[in-house]
């Protein structure tokens, strides 16, 4: 099947001498599924070593980057939802993301759909959304 001509093009993943190169749309999602299969390895004792901590601190800025970038009439350039296999002990609670805004939780859930930030789960956001709409709100203040 060949592209379609309209479609914007993505390029595929580089392999150069010393390092590879990802575009930006799958940061994100490499990310997660790194950070939850990390999160077991940590749970059972083990440890990362400094040089791939590294790495995926910059594979999950990269992601972020992309994730909050506006596109040119000001709208979130998000490209999919966040949907990981993270424990809910990973995720923020509305009280907690309200608490950290300095607003009712109500007015946290508007400013989440304002941002088109939707919940993991009923009450429960990922940590990223929730330091997206701290960032995003301290801005507008």
């Amino acid at each position: 099947m060949s592209p379609r001509s309209d479609a914007p093009h993505t390029p595929p993943a580089v392999i150069a001498a010393g390092g590879v190169f990802l575009p930006a749309e799958v940061c994100h999602p490499l990310w997660l599924a790194l950070r939850t299969h990390l999160a077991g390895r940590r749970a059972d004792g083990g440890q990362i070593r400094p040089e791939i901590a590294a790495a995926l601190d910059a594979l999950r800025a990269a992601g972020l980057d992309h994730l909050t970038r506006e596109t040119a009439n000001g709208h979130p350039n998000r490209t999919s939802a966040d949907t990981d296999g993270s424990s809910t002990r990973d995720l923020v609670t509305t009280a907690e993301l309200s608490g950290r805004l300095g607003v009712t939780g109500r007015h946290a859930r508007r400013l989440a759909t304002a941002e088109d930030v939707r919940p993991a789960a009923r009450g429960l956001w990922h940590p990223d959304d929730a330091e997206h709409l701290v960032r995003t709100y301290r801005k507008a203040a």
